[in-house]
This record gives C-alpha cells, sequence and structure tokens, in this order.
C-alpha cells in the first residue's frame, strides 16, 4: 500500500511539474514572467483607436470604440504621469477611459479630422427570425463636431445624391490618425467609390496627383478597395488596400517613411520616392502595424512580432520586443490594432497600446476572453498589462 502511495505522488508532482513548466499557455508564460495582471477597464472586440484634438479645450484624446461603447481617454495622462501596476484608476494611469456618447447600438468604427469632428460607421441590423440571431442589414454614416460639448452625433451629408441615410455594407472608414492634428484626414469608402469627410460633409474623390491608390506592386489600382491611408504632410495622400499603414511622423516632424503591410509583405515608401519597395517578414499575417525609433511594431494573427529598422527601412529581420509582449500579447492572439505614442522613442520610452483579439474557439488553444481588450505599454511600468 506504500508503495502505490509513493507512486500516485510521483505521477501527482511529474504532472504538476509538466504543467507549470509548459511554453504554450500564456497565463504561465506571465506568471514567468512575474506580471500581475491589471483587471481590464476596457474589454471586448477593440474595432477602432484613434487621435482626435477636442475642439471644445484643444486637448489631446483617445477615442475607442469597443462593441458597442465609444470610450474617451486625456491622452497626456499616462504620456505625462508615467504607468503603475496599480489597478486603482484613481491613482494609476493604467485605465483612465470614461465613456461618452455612441452614434448606435451596434458595432462603431471611428475616424477624426484636423477640425476636431468625430466620424462613426456603425452597424444597423435586425433580428433573424428562423434561428434568433441577428443580422447587419446596413450602416449609417454619423460625426460629432467636438468644437461643442453639447452636441450630438448627426448625420452625414453626400454631394452623392445616389446615396441614401442608409449606407452598403461593402463600406470602410479610415483617417490618417496622425500625431499632428493639421495632418489628419478621414476618408470613407462606398461600393467602390472614395468620399473625403470634413465639415460634416462627404465629398467624392478620384485618383490624382493629390491621391495615390497605387498598391505596393506599382502597378496595380486599388480605389475600388482601399482601406487604409497615410501621408507625408497632409497634402499628398496614399491609399491602401489594407488597414494596416502607418507614418513616422511625430508631434514635432513631417514624415519621411511611409509604410503598410500586406500578408506578410512590409512595403515602405520615403519622400520623394516614385513606388513601393516590398521586404518579406518572417511572420504570421499583418493585421496592424506601429512606428518606433527602430523598429516596426508587427500586429499578426499569432500575437505582436516587429522587424529591425535600418535608415528608417525595415530589414525583414525579427529582434526582441520590449519586456513581456511575447507571454501577453502571444500566439494565441491576433493583434488587429497597434498605436505608437511618440514613434520617435525606442519601444521601452514611448506609451503604446495594442487591441488583441482570437479567433475561433478559445478552449482549443490558450486564448481566454479576459485577454481580449486593450492591453497597453507604459515605461514607467516597463512592463505590458492589460488597460
Amino acid at each position: 500500500m506504500k508503495k502505490l502511495s509513493k507512486s500516485i505522488i510521483s505521477v501527482f508532482i511529474f504532472s504538476a511539474i509538466s504543467l507549470f513548466t509548459s511554453c504554450n499557455g500564456v497565463v504561465f508564460d506571465t506568471i514567468r514572467e512575474e506580471v500581475k495582471l491589471s483587471d481590464a477597464q476596457i474589454q471586448g472586440t477593440i474595432h477602432s483607436l484613434i487621435r482626435v484634438t477636442d475642439s471644445s479645450d484643444s486637448k489631446e484624446y483617445l477615442y475607442l470604440s469597443a462593441n458597442p461603447v465609444v470610450w474617451k481617454k486625456d491622452i497626456d495622462n499616462a504620456v505625462k504621469n508615467g504607468g503603475t501596476d496599480s489597478t486603482d484608476y484613481t491613482t494609476s494611469e493604467h485605465g483612465h477611459w470614461s465613456t461618452t456618447s455612441r452614434p448606435g447600438n451596434n458595432y462603431v468604427r471611428l475616424a477624426a479630422n484636423h477640425n476636431g469632428e468625430i466620424y462613426s460607421l456603425s452597424s444597423i441590423v435586425k433580428e433573424v427570425t428562423d434561428d434568433g440571431e441577428m443580422e447587419e442589414i446596413s450602416r449609417e454614416l454619423k460625426y460629432l463636431d467636438t468644437s461643442d460639448k453639447d452636441a450630438l452625433w448627426q448625420t452625414v451629408t453626400f454631394d452623392d445624391e445616389s446615396i441614401t441615410s442608409e449606407i452598403s455594407l461593402a463600406s470602410s472608414i479610415f483617417c490618417t490618425n496622425t500625431p499632428k492634428n493639421e495632418n489628419r484626414y478621414a476618408f470613407i469608402r462606398i461600393d467602390g467609390k472614395i468620399y473625403k469627410l470634413e465639415g460634416g460633409k462627404a465629398t467624392l474623390i478620384e485618383e490624382s496627383s493629390e491621391y495615390n491608390f497605387t498598391s505596393g506592386d506599382n502597378s496595380t489600382s486599388i480605389y475600388s478597395s482601399a482601406r487604409g491611408v497615410s501621408t507625408f504632410d497632409g497634402s499628398t495622400f496614399y491609399f491602401t488596400e489594407s488597414a494596416a499603414i502607418t507614418s513616422n511622423e511625430s508631434y514635432n516632424s513631417d514624415a519621411t517613411m511611409i509604410y503598410y503591410a500586406s500578408s506578410t509583405t512590409v512595403y515602405y515608401r520615403a519622400a520623394g520616392d516614385s513606388g513601393w519597395t516590398a521586404v518579406s517578414c518572417d511572420s504570421s499575417a499583418i493585421r496592424s502595424i506601429a512606428v518606433t525609433k527602430d523598429k516596426l511594431l508587427l500586429g499578426t494573427t499569432s500575437g505582436l512580432d516587429n522587424t529591425a529598422l535600418n535608415g528608417g527601412k525595415p530589414t525583414g529581420s525579427a529582434t526582441t520586443i520590449s519586456a513581456n509582449a511575447t507571454s501577453t500579447l502571444s500566439s494565441s492572439y491576433t493583434v488587429p490594432i497597434l498605436l505608437t505614442i511618440d514613434p520617435t522613442k525606442s519601444d521601452t520610452a514611448t506609451d503604446i497600446y495594442a487591441a488583441s483579439n482570437f479567433e475561433g474557439n478559445p478552449s482549443s488553444t490558450s486564448a481566454t476572453r479576459k485577454n481580449a481588450s486593450l492591453w497597453s505599454y507604459y515605461p514607467a511600468r516597463s512592463k505590458w498589462n492589460r488597460e
């Protein structure tokens, strides 16, 4: 009997050791990194994260849409004061989001321009009676003028009279989302046409020297399928079929490089270049990108990755990512949104935000719904954690 008991105990101990030394689970990765996870203030699927200069007080904010709530945060909270590991939102810079008025009751995507106007593309749904599920039938485009604190969301008017208040499902909203307010512009694509959003109006634009719709292979026009846009100086705009596009613009300097990603390839274009240059990256499919001083961060279908920058040009080779990023934003999660506050600083010296999500059934991976949320890195905290 004693021999049997010892055998059972040995099996138990071996199983426990195997469990806690497994490198498959993000929970155990995080334990090894000695990071106490904060309670997330922002949870659920993140659809948008944009910069907005509020015209009513001239302050800089982050606006975020997480189905179906719209959140707002003073961008200086973390930048000036730094983050902590505390879960007390009144004393730490983690959190500090407040809810604000929302334009619809269903999923919302946001864009902003230099006038402090926020535009939203939200769903109109109906219940499908045969199985009880909800189905999106159309969308609506609204805007909020932040110059008036009491303003309500209003319907955008089109110079194209064929477009009604119910927008086609074949639509996408996007903006330059630049650090410099004067370079922020918003656009919407509807049924293969692009409209500029300004003054509560949507004005049709076409290909020209001002609006460049050439894709990374420098030959195919992507006018009818554009999903992202960037600019060097607010006068010429480069559109892509990918939402993963950004520049190295900072608050104090214009961009010298524009980057975008399609599948596992990063394309870059320097100011004055006549076309794009492609660099293949050893990563999963890229969904979002963000610039730091010496790295291009890549939000992929398998967590957070990166490629080194040499003179602003991506090399395709990966480097170590700041702190505990590979464990908290692990291969169990998709990272569809990335934002660095100051691209002139390294990935350990600037605030960074990342949205994480998972595809498929979480029970088949180490993903958990609690970690499908907004994550942040603050230099003062020196670790990634739930926001």
